[in-house]
């Protein structure tokens, strides 16, 4: 791969970052998150060999941030004001539960998953990455992905139907 530009990079990017990082921490105030990932970019630019895409790479670094920074602390509880329907996918069998939940329900469901199921359903189901994509973000095989995907959904319509939520609206 040719020349790597961080400033063209950050240009592509830059709003997929915030997504993903508002979405996994919960909370819109993510600019210091987005420039550290920027940062460390630049920093590990020479480690980037193009096996990836750069939006894959780009947020591989911003995950591993918010996994370091926030190892200990729960990263989901102001979730809830993130979330809107119309930022869902329209389109997808495994889409169709996301796209016809309230932003609450969603909340409450996601919430209730473990970290592995959250970041698949994030990442597949929100950020619609690709299973080859989430599978270089998340350091598993895209096997792995398609089944903690199927799961993870799995999972989500149990909560939904315990809470009595009809997902085929």
């Amino acid at each position: 791969m040719g020349e790597h530009s961080i400033e063209e990079w950050f240009e592509s990017y830059q709003k997929d970052i915030t997504s993903f990082l508002a979405y996994y921490t919960g909370s819109l105030d993510v600019e210091d998150l987005v420039q550290e990932t920027f940062l460390v970019a630049i920093n590990k630019l020479s480690n980037f060999k193009g096996d990836s895409h750069p939006k894959t790479w780009l947020i591989s670094i911003a995950r591993n941030i918010v996994i370091d920074r926030y190892r200990r602390r729960k990263v989901w509880e102001r979730i809830k004001h993130v979330i809107s329907a119309d930022e869902t996918a329209s389109n997808g069998i495994e889409n169709k539960i996301i796209e016809n939940l309230d932003s609450v329900e969603l909340v409450n469901a996601i919430e209730r998953l473990s970290r592995p199921h959250k970041e698949v359903v994030i990442l597949r189901g929100i950020l619609e990455l690709s299973s080859e994509e989430t599978c270089v973000i998340l350091k598993c095989s895209q096997n792995t992905v398609n089944v903690k995907f199927h799961r993870a959904l799995k999972k989500l319509r149990v909560i939904l139907e315990k809470e009595g939520f009809s997902y085929e609206r």
